[in-house]
């Protein structure tokens, strides 16, 4: 039976939300769960108080990737980079992964990079199936646990809301393509938490009119059908529209926005509404056996990555270069991935002297197209000149030996 908590007989402690209120002493991580709404006027205050409380400067970054298969992605991108560049002045960077099997290594050395770089991870609109489906295939859901492990915030919104929890909705597939419900494997992020549960964002829409189109477009009927298929005392979380639900490292669970957060279990729910201020082992989120969350570092310090992070940091580019160098022979690809990830972002600071960074790595070549014109393989000598040009490098032949220049000024 549904208990609204202004019935007689429903029991909640109202407390003044504290998110946009208190100061926090320590980082924690937190995922912040939107129900929609997440770029509109009405959660700009959420999104601030989340903002205000990394207790250090943003570093927000975007996943494309609920809406990559959407003709208007592009725009998508620039409306979520506007939003945050207008109303909270913050600047918006993006982890881009449309579709993963046409992704380049470099691209998806990129995506990595950025979440790793990223305090405040935001993901919105679109396809909660297509996400999973792509994000699964790169193993997104390592990436991100391990972001939360660093006292990172996650912002995850309508579709991507739905991606968080063990369990996971094909909102497309039973709404729009006519599916028997079914339950899909979701990133599990929760599970840092140690909660295990489904996520259903839009718990009131009522855009349908003349049929059922709550709880994220399934209806009453279809959510009771999904429901019977959860593990004994496995909850929905709930989060109506325009309402978002923090939970963080210390326990703490808060609503905020306009609506309610319904936890409903076999077909049973409790809702607690904005401002409320509760706590996930009084909520049963957290089972008897949930793990023990253990904060985590950035990254191994002796690693190759992270000294050739450091060396770029530094730059110590000679140093950087050799490291490099040395991966691209062995045979450890994601790492000489990273590097390679690394280098492009520092390419792409327009503060660097681009030809100082790249000149150590830029003669190393010139010396192997060198012993391929001595050993008079002037194929692979060919190749390696043509592949230099069409990474924007000349190189130039003269009598005092080979120099390069970039075949553009920018």
């Amino acid at each position: 039976m549904l208990k609204r908590w202004n019935e007689p007989g429903y029991k909640f402690v109202r407390v003044q939300a504290k998110l946009s209120r208190r100061k926090y002493e320590t980082l924690s991580a937190r995922i912040a769960l939107m129900g929609s709404g997440e770029t509109a006027p009405s959660m700009v205050k959420v999104h601030r108080a989340l903002l205000d409380a990394l207790g250090a400067p943003a570093r927000a970054v975007l996943i494309d990737t609920t809406y990559g298969f959407q003709e208007n992605a592009d725009e998508l991108t620039e409306k979520a980079q506007s939003f945050f560049a207008e109303s909270l002045i913050t600047d918006l960077g993006v982890a881009s992964l449309r579709r993963a099997k046409d992704a380049s290594a470099l691209e998806l050395t990129r995506f990595r990079r950025e979440l790793e770089a990223a305090n405040y991870i935001f993901a919105g609109p679109g396809s909660p199936s297509y996400a999973l489906g792509n994000l699964h295939q790169v193993g997104a859901a390592k990436i991100l646990q391990e972001q939360l492990m660093r006292d990172v915030t996650l912002c995850f919104a309508s579709a991507a809301a739905v991606t968080t929890g063990r369990y996971s909705i094909p909102v497309y597939e039973i709404y729009k393509a006519g599916s028997d419900p079914f339950w899909q494997d979701g990133l599990n992020l929760l599970s840092v938490f140690g909660i295990e549960a489904a996520v259903v964002p839009h718990f009131d829409n009522h855009e349908g009119a003349t049929h059922d189109t709550r709880f994220c477009y399934i209806g009453d009927r279809r959510l009771r059908m999904l429901e019977a298929e959860l593990p004994d005392g496995v909850p929905i979380i709930g989060i109506d529209e325009h309402t978002c639900v923090t939970i963080d490292s210390t326990g703490c669970v808060e609503v905020l926005g306009k609506g309610l957060l319904t936890l409903r279990r076999d077909g049973r729910a409790e809702e607690y509404p904005s401002g409320s201020v509760l706590d996930v082992d009084s909520l049963g989120l957290r089972g008897s056996n949930a793990p023990m969350r253990q904060r985590t570092t950035v990254r191994e310090a002796d690693s190759a990555p992270q000294r050739f992070r450091e060396a770029l940091a530094a730059f110590r580019i000679d140093q950087a270069m050799e490291m490099l160098a040395a991966s691209v022979s062995g045979k450890n690809v994601d790492e000489t991935m990273f590097m390679v990830g690394e280098l492009d972002a520092a390419l792409a600071d327009r503060f660097v002297d681009r030809k100082s960074l790249l000149d150590p790595l830029v003669q190393l070549i010139i010396e192997l197209r060198a012993n391929a014109r001595a050993a008079k393989d002037y194929a692979a000598s060919d190749k390696i000149r043509d592949g230099v040009a069409a990474c924007g490098i000349l190189l130039e032949d003269s009598a005092q030996g080979t120099t390069w220049r970039f075949t553009t000024s920018d």
